[in-house]
């Protein structure tokens, strides 16, 4: 039967390229049970429909945002024209209700009525409260920004743009979208409010821009949690271009320097090593635990990435613009690098975080590895291939737990969702701002 053939290929893979597998043996997913139903649901199906359902409800029982599957079209698509610049480049609107604390009764809108990145400033429990509201971290969802970088470089819509193009306009960006955030953070502070609310409910992730806010909205060190990536050639990959760029930096770094970038380099090697060899997984799907681990950390030396060409990164570049009392709200619509933000803030001890636990989709691709196509059935599975830990050593996918919750509901209409966040500020601000 093609559709128990693709389930055990979907097993396999899983056992070899996905990253949180281990974790969810070790959070007690019961995985020999939820491959025997999803093998019986496939066995019982009397049609492609409830073949293809059982195979999604496999997936949806890991409860993991980057773990999904996407079915062929049964119609063939049409020839369409080629796409303007922008659109090859993945630069789309993406619509953004405000989020719950844009819409706060009382609010007076702060910055340029055309950003992006939305703020305010209003007045609970007799204090001042900003506001700024992240819909996504990541330019691609304004093509605006891309279109703006296209004139700044002298590219029209027909242009092409090859992978180095790609590489440096995307570096440009990141710095449009990362300076906005910078700028409407400044305004904020010249207003001197008792405290700022980030609101990033519904934001579904993007890109590392989240550690560049991060690192805007707090003077404190930030909590970097351990991460990386499996055993096998991709990883190892990651890890030999990044070996690559160590000569390169110890030709510019400075002395006190060259010791901690030698060392850097000898653990990337190891890591590199480490990747190269095996683990068998799969006798957790039976229920046995397994002698290995599949996972690879990822070496880190913060001041790496300096020295490099690619310097002006503006993630790395980003500064303290905020240093006052910080909210974070989150619902169950935050997710991937929202999470990430979330997490690192709270690890921190940066912010307090408010809302209703989010999304869990934790760490998601850093490797470019290819999604499986299952063989008879031709559904593709995407999986991630990168794993991230909290501070405590909890696996990000879990979700974050906010600090103060929150009752909201996934169908609550928008008014009763910014009415739940009204009644809770109050009581969260005075005591925040009271322990300054």
């Amino acid at each position: 039967m093609p559709w128990l053939a693709d389930l055990e290929q979907l097993r396999d893979a899983m056992s070899a390229g996905y990253a949180n597998l281990e974790w969810q043996a070790q959070r007690g997913y019961d995985l020999p049970v939820a491959y025997a139903r999803a093998r019986g649901r496939l066995e019982a199906a009397r049609d492609s429909y409830e073949a293809r359902r059982a195979v999604e409800r496999f997936l949806a029982g890991f409860g993991d945002g980057h773990l999904e599957v996407h079915w062929p079209s049964t119609s063939k698509a049409p020839a369409s024209a080629p796409q303007p610049l922008c659109a090859r480049l993945g630069y789309f609107e993406v619509p953004d209700d405000g989020g719950p604390a844009m819409h706060l009764p009382g609010q007076r809108t702060i910055g340029p009525l055309d950003a992006h990145l939305k703020a305010g400033i209003l007045t609970v429990a007799n204090r001042k409260l900003a506001i700024l509201r992240i819909g996504m971290f990541s330019p691609h969802g304004y093509p605006d920004i891309c279109e703006r970088v296209a004139r700044d470089r002298g590219l029209t819509a027909q242009s092409p743009c090859d992978e180095t193009c790609h590489h440096s306009f995307e570096q440009a960006a990141d710095r449009a979208f990362i300076d906005e955030m910078a700028r409407q953070l400044a305004a904020i502070t010249a207003l001197k409010p008792d405290a700022l609310l980030i609101d990033i409910a519904a934001n579904g992730g993007g890109n590392d821009s989240s550690l560049a806010l991060a690192r805007m909205v707090t003077a404190r060190p930030l909590a970097r949690a351990q991460g990386g990536g499996l055993r096998g050639p991709d990883w190892g990959r990651e890890l030999a271009d990044r070996e690559a760029d160590v000569p390169k930096a110890l030709a510019v770094a400075t002395p006190a320097d060259r010791a901690a970038l030698s060392a850097f380099a000898t653990q990337l090697q190891t890591a590199r090593a480490d990747a190269a060899k095996t683990c068998d997984r799969s006798p957790l799907w039976l229920g046995r635990p397994i002698s290995c681990t599949a996972r690879v950390p990822e070496p880190l030396y913060k001041g790496f990435w300096s020295y490099l060409p690619d310097a002006q990164d503006p993630i790395a570049a980003a500064k303290p613009v905020w240093n006052g009392p910080l909210f974070v709200l989150v619902d169950s619509g935050s997710a991937s690098s929202s999470e990430w933000f979330a997490a690192m803030l709270q690890d921190s001890k940066a912010a307090t975080i408010i809302g209703s636990v989010t999304f869990g989709a934790g760490c998601g691709h850093m490797t470019g590895a290819l999604p499986v196509k299952l063989t008879h059935t031709g559904g593709v599975v995407s999986m991630p291939d990168c794993w991230r830990l909290r501070a405590n050593g909890e696996n990000e996918a879990g979700g974050v737990e906010p600090d103060v919750l929150i009752a909201f509901r996934d169908r609550d209409a928008p008014p009763q969702r910014t009415a739940r966040l009204a009644r809770a500020l109050p009581r969260a601000l005075v005591h925040v701002t009271a322990k300054r």
